[in-house]
């Protein structure tokens, strides 16, 4: 059985980016714009080509390709009636119809790559992985008898990193072709995605997450939005207002932000600091202040120990305490999102808490990660206030796979 594919039916980009000549093949896209659906049908398609040498398709995570890569492909082969199976141990889509083979990988631990000679690969959001996931993916593209070689990359250009400097291919090191696709140019997309990006980003980030532009967003202050004049305001709670913290759990520093919140603004008004101190330390002296409150803590804390035999947040729930707080925190860029997103849009003030506003004001970025050791002092207030802030007002951006197009597989 042949098939063949109907490009008529991909976006400008997307069908740009298929009919590329290069040996590596890169779409740099903004989120929504189709840049993993495109990749899907190509690795289906070098599956096709090359059968039955597997085309190998690398996410950052086996978690993530969970929610994309794998669900992309499945989706695609269930709408074109393909017969296949997945098996979940091996991470490796058979496609009966052509003896096809896709295997998934990690790219968490690029040594794992390693392995037989391949024909195809795929690289899932390269900007936030390894270069040595790229260089090990481009010494496996030798298989004597593939049809056909290719190196393909898809991603949004999270930061300026060995990727950008790949794309820009200054030397000529590499047979290399890049296009560029936006979201708005999905037009497959709803309006309110679209509008949810643009309201929760600012300039420069929707530069990069919406127009797919390479844009240097980890240089300078980290929360480049606040400002005394515009996010301090003195007083506490006020009658009938709960208060709530965001804990950092620290040897040095044990740290605690109190707010309350007043409409769709938090105003932090206390902050516990505590020098080499442990988590009962803590939670006895916020018992003693606030008992029974609602903390948000570093998630951590709910198996790290500082203090032993217990938890964390045992600790913590056992002095009265309700806790909130996620599996596992989430990745830093998107905290750091949701205090930037608040004090951007004035929902912070800030009055009696002299090391939160230290690190709104000092805490710097350092090779495209928080600077955490120039003055040791720093970053535990507003980790703190960020666990918080991100567990309320996250910056929700779905980038799950949702099937943007119609993509047709002709006999």
């Amino acid at each position: 059985m042949q098939f063949q594919i109907d490009k008529q039916k991909m976006l400008p980009h997307q069908r740009e980016f298929w009919e590329l000549p290069n040996y590596i093949k890169l779409l740099v896209g903004g989120y929504g714009s189709g840049k993993t659906h495109i990749g899907a049908v190509r690795a289906i398609w070098n599956s096709y080509l090359n059968a039955p040498i597997p085309h190998l398709s690398i996410s950052p995570t086996y978690k993530q390709a969970r929610k994309t890569v794998i669900i992309s492909i499945s989706e695609l082969l269930d709408r074109a009636n393909i017969r296949y199976t997945y098996n979940k141990t091996d991470h490796e889509f058979l496609i009966r119809n052509w003896n096809g083979r896709i295997w998934i990988a990690s790219g968490d631990e690029p040594d794992s790559l390693k392995g037989p000679n391949l024909a195809t690969i795929g690289i899932d959001e390269p900007f936030i992985q390894k270069k040595e996931v790229f260089d090990i993916a481009l010494s496996r593209l030798r298989h004597p008898e593939a049809k056909t070689r290719e190196l393909i990359m898809t991603g949004t250009p999270e930061q300026l990193n060995w990727g950008y400097e790949v794309a820009q291919n200054e030397n000529g090191n590499y047979d290399l072709g890049v296009v560029i696709g936006s979201t708005a140019s999905n037009t497959h997309l709803p309006k309110q995605f679209i509008e949810t990006l643009e309201n929760a980003y600012d300039q420069n980030q929707r530069a990069a997450y919406m127009d797919g532009k390479f844009v240097n967003l980890t240089a300078g202050r980290v929360y480049r939005y606040f400002s005394r004049q515009h996010h301090y305001k003195e007083g506490g709670p006020q009658p009938g207002e709960q208060v709530e913290a965001g804990i950092d759990f620290n040897v040095d520093y044990m740290t605690a932000e109190l707010f309350v919140r007043r409409g769709s603004t938090l105003h932090f008004f206390e902050e516990i600091r505590m020098a080499d101190a442990d988590t009962y330390a803590l939670a006895e002296l916020l018992h003693q202040k606030h008992p029974g409150i609602t903390l948000y803590p570093d998630a951590s804390g709910n198996s790290r120990r500082t203090s032993s035999p217990k938890t964390d947040h045992t600790i913590l729930r056992e002095k009265g305490f309700k806790v909130l707080s996620p599996k596992s925190n989430p990745p830093v860029k998107d905290r750091i999102n949701a205090v930037n997103n608040l004090q951007r849009t004035n929902r912070i003030t800030i009055a009696n808490c002299p090391n939160l506003i230290k690190d709104f004001e000092r805490v710097v970025w350092k090779n495209g990660d928080i600077d955490k050791t120039s003055d040791p002092k720093l970053t535990h207030a507003s980790d703190a206030a960020g666990y918080a802030i991100n567990y309320i007002y996250p910056v929700k951006i779905e980038r799950t796979y949702q099937s943007p197009q119609p993509t047709a597989w002709r006999p």
